[in-house]
């Protein structure tokens, strides 16, 4: 697989199974110490993981998953959001380019939706050393031929889209190319570009939802992201309140 990359995917380890790539990416940093954009694919699964204590179900050689070794100290522990928004910035891209029918959009705080269906998840664990972040191993999960879903987890794919297989060789090689643009606008500075396109792109962004926000089932109107990572809503009687994803259940279709 050829790549004008400077670094992201240049180095990868490629597994036939394993229970989760971020715990084999973690392994790898405590063992080996890996140059950074080092990316461990696999062709099974066993325990992936995603947001909040969910999992992330796939069938073997059906999917992409993925991690990604990344050494982001530029970035201060405050605003490791941006880094977030700058990964699913990345697999909107990739899905944006793939498909001509959508709407993609990416739900927060970083899902990536066909319409209202989950089509990609991304989990990412930082560690800090002082005030800034140290390492950050990016977990992507992007459904590609798999067209056999549950119906609790309201998913599709690529092939459901587009009717046919995609070579999830050909996905990762694009997936590697647009990550590294959007890092790389990450370690430029660009913070408010990323968080502006973030929030353009964001699902449901300046409309009007029904949300239960701590339990509690109201009418909202999502008014974006901030800096720190929590989703503004503006409530019924003209407030706003910010909140950490782990407060909101969404109502998808």
């Amino acid at each position: 697989m050829t790549s004008d990359n400077l670094f992201i995917g240049h180095n990868r380890v490629h597994l036939l199974e394993t229970d989760s790539t971020n715990n084999y990416a973690r392994t790898l940093l405590r063992d080996k110490l890996p140059i950074e954009g080092t990316v461990v694919t696999a062709d099974k699964q066993t325990n992936g993981r995603g947001q909040r204590t969910n999992s992330w179900v796939t069938e073997p050689n059906m999917n992409l998953t993925c991690s990604y070794i990344l050494r982001p100290a530029f970035l201060a522990a405050k605003d490791q959001f941006l880094l977030s928004a700058a990964v699913a910035l990345a697999v909107f891209d990739l899905v944006s380019a793939e498909i001509e029918e959508g709407p993609v959009k990416i739900k927060w705080p970083n899902d990536i939706l066909v319409g209202e269906k989950k089509i990609a998840g991304i989990l990412i664990e930082n560690s800090l050393r002082g005030s800034n972040l140290d390492n950050s191993i990016v977990g992507i999960g992007l459904n590609v031929n798999q067209t056999d879903f549950s119906a609790e987890i309201n998913a599709t794919s690529l092939k459901q889209i587009l009717g046919s297989d995609s070579e999830i060789e050909v996905i990762l090689s694009e997936l590697n190319s647009k990550l590294e643009k959007r890092y790389l606008q990450l370690r430029q500075g660009q913070n408010q570009a990323i968080l502006s396109q973030f929030n353009q792109n964001l699902f449901a962004f300046e409309e009007e939802r029904m949300l239960k926000v701590n339990g509690d089932e109201n009418q909202f109107i999502i008014r974006g992201v901030r800096p720190s990572g929590e989703l503004q809503l503006q409530h019924q009687n003209g407030t706003n309140s910010l909140h950490q994803h782990h407060e909101i259940v969404w109502n998808l279709l």
